[in-house]
């Protein structure tokens, strides 16, 4: 095995002759539903800045396994319920050349150091979130046009063939993994997806907004399905009933499916409007055309819809404080507003209809 080096030890390339076996990376990214799908280009990318055989494996929460188990470039997921030493005897045995932390985290740092003693070198993702703080306090806007995923790709930096190789980046979006077939839910022909939940309430689309929106698609005869987690069901049953009895042209399955499940709907629907949330994320990969709602993150922070392959039309707040013309948001998760009307529900129902008739209109019947 060949290691090459750059100076005070920053590592280029490592090469292995075919008798010692494959290179072994494990990238780390515990968390989220939307940030384990942005880390898809690097497992591609990693395949092509390393020469010869290349395993990838994938530590994540078991909860979010599912989004990366089966792709065709990933060897072996593994997961942690709570702590990571849960696996870590069974990192230690498989011998890694190298640590992808994409996460940042105490708890990375800690997979890092016990692969470290083994022999495994690091390589850290930059968040800049000394940036992300500046902006959010209107100090700057240095962030402009860097999305997180370039971040994750700028990890690899210090191996052969840095950004602009051909290698190094691809070209394309994000990788879902194979969705199940969703025949037997019985889902309408035409149809168009409102995913109605989120994390945080900086991020959540207020009920009535979701009322009228689905009254107006009704009113142009569109069927409407409704998508969200467990903690959704409420959200769903309000919006069902409020658009009348039994709801009709409506099909409401929050709280109903897995998340392979969720995206297998949202990939067929003919327009997906959606918030700040994973379920963004994942119509991207599945190049649905989306509306995205935007409340109190901002698309400036560099988590928008990566390379999507749909038409998007994104919606911003009105009226908040601009930095050098790009929208100040209130916080980098969503979860603090500093205005006493929140800054999502300043995102009318009128204009969330208006877009998607927008897209419908563009979209063979």
């Amino acid at each position: 095995m060949e290691l090459i080096e750059k100076e005070e030890g920053e590592v280029l390339k490592i090469k292995s002759g075919g008798e010692l076996g494959p290179i072994r990376v494990l990238v780390v990214r515990f968390s989220s539903m939307g940030d384990v799908l942005l880390t898809t280009p690097v497992l591609r990318a990693l395949h092509g800045v390393l020469e010869g055989d290349v395993e990838v494996h994938f530590l994540t929460k078991v909860a979010f396994a599912p989004l990366v188990q089966g792709l065709p470039n990933v060897h072996q997921v593994h997961t942690i319920e709570r702590a990571t030493t849960e696996v870590e005897a069974a990192l230690k045995a498989i011998g890694f050349h190298y640590v992808v932390d994409l996460h940042r985290s105490a708890r990375s740092a800690f997979v890092k150091r016990m692969l470290r003693k083994d022999g495994a070198l690091s390589l850290v993702v930059d968040k800049r979130n000394y940036a992300k703080w500046k902006l959010v306090r209107g100090w700057s806007q240095e962030l402009a046009g860097e999305h997180i995923v370039d971040r994750y790709l700028a990890t690899l930096a210090p191996f052969s063939g840095g950004p602009g190789s051909s290698h190094w980046d691809d070209g394309g979006g994000l990788d879902l993994p194979v969705l199940p077939d969703m025949v037997a839910r019985g889902l309408p022909k035409n149809f168009v997806a409102l995913a109605v939940g989120a994390a945080h309430q900086g991020k959540t689309v207020p009920v009535a907004h979701w009322v009228e929106v689905a009254q107006a698609l009704r009113k142009k005869n569109w069927h409407v399905v409704l998508l969200g987690g467990p903690d959704d069901l409420t959200t769903g049953a309000e919006i069902s009933e409020a658009c009348g009895p039994r709801a009709s042209g409506m099909m409401d399955l929050t709280g109903r499916l897995t998340l392979l499940e969720s995206f297998a709907v949202l990939s067929v629907a003919r327009v997906l409007a959606v918030g700040d949330t994973g379920l963004m994320h994942a119509g991207a990969a599945a190049a649905v055309p989306m509306v995205v709602v935007w409340g109190c993150t901002a698309p400036a922070l560099g988590m928008g819809p990566y390379r999507p392959g749909g038409s998007v039309i994104e919606l911003e707040p009105e009226g908040r404080k601009m930095i050098e013309g790009v929208r100040r948001p209130c916080s980098k998760l969503g979860n603090r507003c500093r205005y006493d009307r929140p800054c999502i529900e300043t995102v009318s129902p009128a204009r969330i209809a208006d877009a998607l008739e927008t897209l419908l209109s563009q979209i063979e019947p």
